[in-house]
């Protein structure tokens, strides 16, 4: 058995015949810019407030700080730390190791604490 397909004539479409392809190309809207709302004068003023809290735990933890550095500390027995709670239970101790160990993670914690705080009010929005 054997087909006769004709020369211009290819698995059932006709060489020369283009398939006819217009599709409608539609071009994206530009977005609008919405203006931000602008916040209310008693919103502003909350906002400046927030700011200031900031501002003055950024500059009590700086003070803290300067405070804990100026300490300096001997092996000799003139160091003391103590500790009182609110029910006034007292933990009270001479050995400098220890009290150079806590300083300085106090003075570490006390670093992150500023740079975070600096962090929060550089990117803070009015």
């Amino acid at each position: 058995m054997s087909v006769n397909l004709r020369k211009d004539q290819k698995n059932g479409i006709a060489k020369n015949q283009m398939p006819d392809v217009k599709a409608q190309i539609t071009k994206p809207q530009p977005e609008k810019a919405t203006e931000p709302v602008k916040p209310s004068l008693d919103e502003r003023i909350q906002r400046i407030e927030e700011l200031r809290s900031l501002t003055t735990k950024r500059q009590s933890t700086l003070n803290t700080l300067h405070n804990l550095r100026g300490f300096t500390f001997a092996s000799d027995e003139n160091c003391k730390l103590v500790l009182l709670d609110s029910q006034n239970n007292r933990f009270e101790t001479n050995n400098t190791n220890l009290i150079t160990l806590l300083t300085t993670y106090f003075v570490a914690v006390l670093g992150d604490k500023v740079s975070a705080l600096d962090d929060e009010i550089l990117n803070f929005k009015l």
